[in-house]
């Protein structure tokens, strides 16, 4: 069978950073077919992009939910969960075309536990963010009743307690 020839071209608001998005997998060792499928979605991303009428710097994570829901809908079976965007969200963030994932202040040591266990969902667990977010919910709630707390939430404070601890 035949190699991969050529690139997918990047049109839309991202076009401008496709020949670097390219290079900077290379670097990164995507093999050919790898870089090349991450460039059709890196497309796909900046085409959605410009459907929406909205720029890089917009992506917001409610908006990239939207953008593998829209992926969803339309049929597609890959790359249609936001943990899918870590690859293009990393490049795009290096070069500081879209921003950075806002920290959140964390006001006392409950807070700061719940942060660790919101960053342990989102970025270990690649959950969506609705899910984060009723998760950290949940969290909350029980934490004022601990009969309440379920097992896994129970686990997974636990893991975000014990890495928090191991940071310090």
């Amino acid at each position: 069978m035949g190699g991969w020839v050529g690139t997918p071209a990047v049109s839309g608001p991202l076009a401008e950073h496709g020949s670097g998005f390219e290079r900077w997998l290379a670097a990164k060792g995507f093999s050919a077919q790898g870089a090349w499928h991450r460039v059709w979605q890196f497309d796909h991303l900046s085409r959605w992009l410009e459907r929406e009428g909205l720029r890089p710097d917009q992506l917001t994570p409610a908006r990239l939910e939207r953008f593998v829901a829209a992926r969803r809908a339309a049929g597609y079976l890959t790359w249609v969960s936001p943990r899918s965007l870590r690859v293009p969200l990393a490049f795009l963030r290096e070069i500081g075309a879209v921003p950075p994932l806002a920290p959140v202040m964390a006001a006392g040591v409950i807070d700061e536990l719940l942060c660790d266990y919101r960053r342990y969902l989102a970025f270990e667990r690649g959950l969506a963010p609705k899910t984060v977010e009723i998760f950290e919910r949940v969290a909350r709630r029980d934490r004022r009743s601990p009969r309440r707390v379920t097992r896994s939430v129970q686990r997974a404070l636990g893991v975000a307690a014990r890495r928090a601890g191991s940071r310090r």
